[in-house]
C-alpha cells in the first residue's frame, strides 16, 4: 500500500481486508495483531476508522466487520464499492473464505484477482470471480459456499463447477498431480454429510478432488440474510 505517511502496521491491516474483502476483530488480532485482547484489537480497528482506512458494517450482532474506508481506496485505487457492505450472498462466501484460509496451521491465503490472473493467466474470465486460495506448497483451492440451499442444489452446483474446470487443460492437469482441489464451505456436520451423499449420486468426475469444510457460524449469516 503505497503511502509512506501510514504505520506499517496499518498497511498490514488495509491490505489485509482488502484481500480477504472483510475482516473482523477477532481475526485481525489472530493474524496481524497476535497476543493482544480482542479489546485493543477493537481499539485499533476504531481507530482505523476514525481516519478513513476502514469502514465498519454489522455482522451478527454485537460483532462488525470492516471493509476498506474512503482514505484506503482512494490510496489503493480501488473501485468505490470496494468500502459498500456486502450483499446478501456476498457476505456469507466472504466471511466463510476469510474463516477457511486463516484457520490456525493452515498457511493458505485467499488469491486476490490480480493473483488470479498470475498464478492461473490460462483460466477463463467467466471462471475467476469465485475465490481461490493457494496454501504454501502452491496447492490451489476454489471454494464453492453453501448459501442455504437444498443438499442436492448444492451437489448441482459443486458439479457443475468441477465439470466447468475440468473442461481447461491446465486445471485437469494440476488436479490429476493433486495440486488443486474443490472445497465446499458448509454449516454443519450434518449438513456437510448430506451435501457429501448428494454428491455421491451425481455424475461428479472423480478426476477433481472434492473437500467439505464447516464454517458454523456461516448458518448464522445465512438466517440473518434470509
Amino acid at each position: 500500500m503505497p503511502d509512506n505517511t501510514l504505520r506499517q502496521r496499518d498497511r498490514m491491516i488495509v491490505d489485509f481486508v482488502v484481500r480477504y474483502r472483510l475482516a473482523t476483530n477477532a481475526i485481525i488480532g489472530a493474524q496481524i495483531l497476535p497476543g493482544r485482547s480482542l479489546n485493543a484489537v477493537a481499539k485499533v480497528t476504531a481507530r482505523l476508522c476514525n481516519i478513513g482506512l476502514l469502514k465498519r458494517y454489522m455482522l451478527v450482532p454485537p460483532e462488525n466487520y470492516f471493509r476498506a474506508g474512503a482514505r484506503a481506496i482512494n490510496v489503493l485505487g480501488l473501485p468505490q464499492r470496494s468500502c459498500e457492505s456486502l450483499g446478501p450472498q456476498s457476505l456469507p462466501i466472504d466471511y466463510a473464505t476469510l474463516i477457511y484460509a486463516t484457520k490456525p496451521d493452515a498457511k493458505r491465503r485467499r488469491l486476490t484477482p490480480e493473483e488470479v490472473t498470475e498464478y492461473m493467466p490460462w483460466l477463463p474470465s467467466e471462471l475467476s470471480h469465485s475465490p481461490y486460495c493457494v496454501d504454501a506448497k502452491g496447492n490451489l483451492d476454489h471454494l464453492r459456499v453453501d448459501l442455504g440451499g437444498s443438499p442436492q442444489h448444492v451437489a448441482r452446483k459443486v458439479a457443475a463447477a468441477a465439470h466447468d474446470r475440468l473442461l481447461v487443460p491446465q486445471i485437469a492437469e494440476l488436479s490429476s498431480r493433486s495440486k488443486f482441489q474443490l472445497v465446499v464451505l458448509t454449516t454443519g456436520t450434518e449438513k456437510a454429510n448430506a451435501i457429501a451423499k448428494a454428491i455421491g449420486n451425481t455424475d461428479c468426475s472423480d478426476q477433481i478432488r472434492i473437500r467439505l469444510a464447516i464454517v458454523p457460524r456461516l448458518s448464522f449469516l445465512l438466517l440473518r440474510s434470509n
